[in-house]
């Protein structure tokens, strides 16, 4: 479900509505420097970041606004006050009222830790 493809990101966001593609390009461009192994691909056939071989985070634009998605409902859960789905663990944000960087970031954070701890 989750597959390495270096241009996957770059290709989507050239698809994405002009008002939410630097949004979306900026969430992303923090993702390097918050896990430096992680390498662009697909999962679950969304553009997203992966590491050790597991989706890390997916911004994905929707109708309402975006989604950040942790692939993971336990790290969502994890941070309160925020508006998510409970099964798939996506964060909804609109435009408006965009997450903080250092929401974000922690999500990122949570997700790796997450993914650390099923890898030993």
């Amino acid at each position: 479900m989750t597959t390495e493809e270096p241009r996957a990101i770059d290709d989507y966001l050239a698809e994405v509505e002009p008002e939410k593609r630097p949004i979306i390009a900026a969430y992303y461009a923090r993702v390097p420097a918050l896990v430096p192994d992680a390498v662009v691909g697909r999962s679950y056939a969304m553009p997203a970041y992966l590491y050790r071989g597991k989706g890390l985070v997916s911004v994905m634009a929707t109708k309402a606004g975006l989604s950040v998605i942790p692939f993971s409902g336990a790290v969502a859960q994890r941070l309160p006050g925020l508006d998510t789905s409970e099964k798939a663990g996506s964060i909804r944000v609109s435009v408006a009222d965009l997450l903080p960087d250092d929401v974000f970031d922690e999500v990122v954070r949570l997700r790796r830790a997450e993914i650390d701890a099923t890898a030993r």
